[in-house]
């Protein structure tokens, strides 16, 4: 855990992120998801991520509902 400040780098504020974090995925260069939670908190995720958790669900979805999916593809509006 860090203490760090906020700062005005034009019109944005910015926070550092320490280089430990690093191994993490929070290298330069990389895209974060900043997520404000109910009680106020910033979370941070690197996007790639946040890929890797839609895939996920994505692949539970396909894993519980193959029926429903297999009514979705034969689905022809046109007919």
């Amino acid at each position: 855990m860090k203490i760090v400040k906020v700062r005005r780098v034009g019109n944005s504020n910015v926070v550092s992120i320490p280089r430990e974090y690093e191994a993490n995925g929070y290298t330069p260069g990389t895209s974060v998801l900043i997520e404000e939670l109910p009680g106020g908190e910033l979370r941070l995720l690197p996007t790639e991520k946040l890929r890797e958790q839609i895939a996920e669900i994505g692949r539970r979805v396909v894993a519980d509902h193959p029926e429903a999916l297999r009514i979705l593809a034969e689905h022809d509006p046109d007919r």
